[in-house]
């Protein structure tokens, strides 16, 4: 699914230069941009190879959630039920209450360590040295935090409060590959904008706030 994302993203943006105005091919800076931009299987080979490495402690980490915050299947529950049972409005609070607490533990906890991970591991295998990486981290850490706090809590309350127990991986899975196609693209953009000023560092990675 990492892979996936990488390749998603990269071909988007090569779609992209290539579907660009014909006026601009007359520009030399354009056209060395053209040049240089290609698909980079190293590029979706280390997502793969972050990938393997990074989903298993995933895994055991949404095994801890399920453990330490039981949801349940919430709609097949409250179907169950009569509307006006007390046992429902019991159910339904104990439920949404598991599915605040876990969304809480979770952004706070793993999200600043997965974003940490990513940065880190992919920063790692491309080869940066320790005052590269500390750049690397300088620009895109908090961006792409902000950015995930953005999608995950949003996806997270749907998927433990409407979308019923069997359908939750794959939900789960098709947001996943939207979100590693974003960090494929943040990635392939902060190459691409090699030296971007330091008021526009943010706007580079996440467009225009």
């Amino acid at each position: 699914m990492v892979a996936t994302g990488n390749v998603i993203a990269q071909s988007f943006m090569l779609w992209s230069e290539r579907a660009a105005p014909a006026a601009a091919d007359s520009s030399p800076a354009v056209g060395r941009r053209e040049s240089a931009l290609s698909y980079d299987p190293l590029q979706t080979l280390r997502f793969f190879a972050y990938g393997v490495a990074f989903t298993p402690i995933s895994y055991r980490w949404h095994a801890f959630l399920n453990a330490r915050f039981p949801t349940g299947d919430i709609v097949a529950g409250s179907l169950k039920q009569s509307a006006t049972t007390p046992s429902k409005v019991s159910s339904l609070s104990r439920s949404t209450g598991a599915v605040l607490k876990r969304l809480a533990v979770d952004q706070t906890v793993f999200a600043p360590f997965a974003t940490f991970s990513f940065i880190g591991g992919m920063g790692a295998m491309e080869g940066l040295g320790p005052s590269e990486l500390v750049e690397r981290f300088r620009i895109q850490y908090l961006p792409l935090l902000i950015a995930g706090y953005a999608l995950w809590p949003a996806a997270q309350v749907v998927n433990f409060s409407i979308v019923p127990l069997a359908y939750r991986i794959p939900f789960t899975s098709v947001v996943g590959l939207m979100w590693h196609t974003y960090l494929s693209w943040t990635s392939a953009r902060l190459k691409t904008n090699t030296m971007p000023s330091e008021m526009g560092q943010a706007e580079a990675l996440l467009g225009p706030l």
